[in-house]
């Protein structure tokens, strides 16, 4: 098959999976007013690479290496920097065409990637070869797939034996010689009502008491024993809204319940190897930081922009103080974009497989993360006040009041009430909505918290090398010391 229409994706989800939203079982997601939304936003990226233009094709899709033949280009396993490179290109360009973030197929490869590195570091072949049979199973199919990585965690003062309950931390509760059953939930899944398949990782290192924790594997959305319930979201365009004239992009996030669920042998890429946990986490965690890092600079782009407009539109965009903020503005932006290009760039290769640089990765989350709060305000200090109590499209279609809106919410002699008006809601959106609040969140936690990118920034900086060029300089150590 190799690349999938948007319509054999919609069919593949009418598979008879366990979807609850809001209380509701949903029986065809695709018809859901907000799960369908997930699945349209994910279909655009099948859509374009089947009628995009020719440079989107050649960007979306790449040569089987060894068949020659077209697979999805998230299914090209890294193994140099332009592959990486080529990655990010394709997030993008999904981006910027779409209008959203088609979570389709990076997320899994992010997972599927970090097991094919770790499996070959354990030495175990026959997981090499399950990861190698399922990323062909992936190109053949052109699966969506999502990655299942958080565990529900519990008492998070305590250790995954020691918790309440065995199954807060997702773990193997059987085994035979056909494979094993697993029991327990993930969380914070993004997109995962909408994949064709599930890839699973350990959440942390666990210990040697902790082996039936240590687990990763592959398993169809639909398998039995596996329940989605899923965050509820915005839905479609309203009336009230001024907006683009394209579908609204978004995805849905879910807690995956996994209640004694069999996985087959063939599909599993670790089982109780305890002490390679961490290294598939890590490994895993680097990857998806580098997945963020790709779709977030298109984001913070629009943002950015709409500080600009803003400005222009306000009559302001040459005061001094709003041209200091735009200029913190594009430091952000130019930084996060600067740092996701290094950490393609120069990468750490696990065998043949081509890691994104774990310290410039973690460096680019880091700096995205704990400085979105501040360039989220700098966009509302230039917005000004009426990106909160702006009157909507509904006030603007009325007859009655219409003139009193179009006279009085003008800005420059240049711009139209409406256009200003436009950009006012474009802009409420991305930092004073529902929606803007959500990813104030999301930007702190997605891809793991703060701390977690200090304590591998911390774990992959040369310290020693700091110290001893300091102690060369104060004259402790001789000029000509040796320092790696």
């Amino acid at each position: 098959m190799g690349i999938r229409t948007i319509e054999e994706y919609r069919e593949s989800l009418r598979d008879g999976r366990k979807v609850y939203i809001s209380g509701e079982r949903v029986e065809d997601i695709t018809k859901h007013r907000v799960l369908g939304l997930t699945v349209e936003t994910i279909g655009a990226a099948y859509e374009l690479a089947q009628k995009g233009d020719q440079a989107t094709k050649d960007l979306l899709i790449a040569k089987h290496p060894e068949t020659g033949e077209p697979i999805n280009r998230f299914f090209v396993t890294p193994k140099t920097p332009e592959d990486l490179a080529n990655r990010t290109k394709a997030i993008h360009t999904l981006m910027r065409k779409t209008g959203g973030l088609p979570f389709g197929k990076d997320i899994g490869t992010d997972c599927l990637n970090a097991a094919m590195a770790v499996a070959k570091q354990m030495g175990n072949k026959q997981y090499e070869e399950n990861a190698k049979n399922f990323l062909e199973h992936l190109r053949k199919n052109d699966l969506h797939t999502c990655g299942a990585i958080t565990c529900v965690k519990g008492d998070r003062s305590k250790e995954p034996a020691h918790q309440k309950h065995p199954d807060y931390y997702l773990h193997v509760v059987d085994k035979n010689k056909d494979g094993i059953i697993v029991k327990g939930a993930k969380i914070h899944i993004t997109s995962a009502p909408a994949a064709n398949e599930i890839l699973v990782v350990p959440t942390r290192q666990m210990r040697e008491n902790e082996a039936d924790y240590a687990v990763s594997f592959a398993i169809p959305a639909n398998t039995k024993g596996i329940t989605f319930i899923c965050r509820n979201g915005r839905g479609p365009w309203s009336d009230k809204e001024f907006h683009a004239d394209r579908p609204v992009r978004e995805l849905t996030e879910a807690m995956i319940v996994f209640d004694n669920v069999f996985v087959p042998w063939d599909r599993v890429f670790m089982c109780g190897e305890w002490q390679y946990s961490m290294a598939i986490a890590y490994t895993f965690a680097t990857f998806h930081r580098f997945t963020a890092i790709s779709y977030k600079v298109p984001n913070v782009e629009v943002m950015a922009g709409c500080a600009v407009a803003m400005a222009k539109y306000n009559g302001l965009f040459k005061v001094g103080h709003i041209r200091e903020k735009l200029a913190d503005i594009a430091a952000y932006v130019e930084t996060l974009r600067a740092l996701a290009d290094a950490a393609a760039m120069k990468p750490v290769m696990f065998g043949d497989i081509a890691v994104p640089n774990p310290l410039i990765a973690n460096m680019a989350k880091l700096h995205f993360a704990s400085k979105y709060h501040e360039f989220v305000k700098l966009i509302q200090d230039i917005g000004g006040g009426i990106l909160a109590t702006s009157p909507d499209k509904r006030d603007w279609d009325n007859p009655e009041i219409h003139d009193y809106l179009d006279h009085y919410l003008g800005g420059t002699a240049d711009s139209t009430t409406e256009e200003r008006l436009r950009m006012i809601h474009e802009t409420m959106r991305h930092v004073a909505s529902h929606e803007s609040a959500f990813h104030e969140v999301t930007t702190v936690h997605a891809e793991g918290s703060m701390a977690a990118q200090k304590m591998m920034i911390l774990h992959e900086s040369p310290l020693k090398q700091y110290e001893m060029r300091a102690k060369v300089a104060a004259g402790i150590l001789p000029l000509d010391t040796k320092i790696d």
